[in-house]
């Protein structure tokens, strides 16, 4: 499982990983809830998104791709 380091902030911000590589967090403002955009460099993981309640440490999401499974945990820093 790969760590995502985010701070806890809702902005936009680089976030880095525990194996090494990093990406981009971007917060879609709506209406009625932020929505938290997660984009890689190098397409080492899938990009996904999470909604405000599940936007929290130690969330543990699964993400599918067409090739693998991968599983990232937030750390709020």
């Amino acid at each position: 499982m790969t760590t995502v380091f985010v701070n806890d902030k809702q902005e936009d911000q680089t976030i880095h990983c525990s194996d090494g590589t990093s990406g981009v967090m971007m917060v879609k403002d709506s209406s009625e809830t932020p929505t938290y955009e997660f984009k890689f460099y190098a397409h080492t993981h899938p990009g996904f998104s999470l909604n405000a309640d599940e936007f929290h440490d130690g969330e543990e999401v699964t993400l599918d791709d067409i090739m693998s499974k991968d599983q990232v945990t937030l750390k709020f820093v």
